[in-house]
């Protein structure tokens, strides 16, 4: 049995992130919770067999059912790390629900990060409700707590001061170390910083100079890989 709940958790993790890429496409008219999908090109409405997290997108075969248009493979490499992002929540407990708001905001802000290298910090709006709503941790922190809490937090505000860094990076790390705790938030920090190095680096070996990174993508499968192996 607990492969078909792992299964049915990755499945509506997939659902989720395939909604968190609507609200990103409609973020600036706020209609997303009344329009449907339409296809990019021809922009012909998708039927809910056409909206099918990654299952829709095997069945065409990576194109639009009507123009025959490519799909962008990154909507079902953003299913399925939603879907692995949501794999061990018990949407039974009030807190494992809070934590998958949490996980849905920080979604939000990697997307829009990803495609325009800045997001929205209403995005992260419910995201920061949780971790104030928890910031009574501070008081129950202990020395070892503010001894990697402090250095990484002057460190990164240091990095937004000198342009190198986003606000909103710095903003994500004290949601992470209020909601879960200082060690959590250095440990996704230190895996998304490794993985954005390693990409990095192949794409100078493939000779592709790029200027500005998104780093909160890395910061997402950072928390990705945190959750699933927590």
């Amino acid at each position: 049995m607990n492969w078909i709940y792992t299964l049915t958790n990755f499945l509506i993790g997939t659902c989720l992130a395939s909604h968190a890429a609507v609200v990103y496409e409609h973020w600036e008219t706020f209609d997303f919770f009344i329009t449907r999908s339409r296809c990019n090109t021809c922009q012909t409405e998708l039927s809910l067999l056409d909206e099918l997290p990654i299952i829709s997108y095997l069945w065409l075969r990576g194109k639009c059912r009507h123009c025959n248009s490519q799909i962008p493979v990154k909507l079902p490499i953003i299913e399925i790390c939603g879907g692995l992002a949501f794999m061990q929540i018990d949407f039974s407990q009030l807190q494992d629900l809070a934590t998958a708001i949490l996980i849905f905001s920080i979604l939000l802000a990697a997307i829009s990060d990803y495609e325009q290298q800045e997001f929205h910090l209403a995005m992260l709006f419910p995201a920061l409700c949780l971790a104030l709503f928890k910031s009574n941790n501070l008081l129950h922190f202990q020395l070892l707590d503010y001894v990697e809490l402090l250095p990484i937090l002057l460190l990164l505000i240091f990095y937004v001061w000198q342009n190198k860094l986003g606000s909103g990076d710095l903003l994500i790390y004290l949601i992470l170390a209020l909601y879960f705790s200082p060690q959590t938030a250095n440990f996704i920090f230190l895996i998304g910083a490794s993985l954005l190095i390693v990409h990095f680096c192949l794409k100078q070996q493939k000779g592709q100079k790029q200027t500005t990174i998104a780093f909160v993508p890395y910061l997402f499968l950072g928390l990705t890989i945190q959750l699933f192996f927590k």
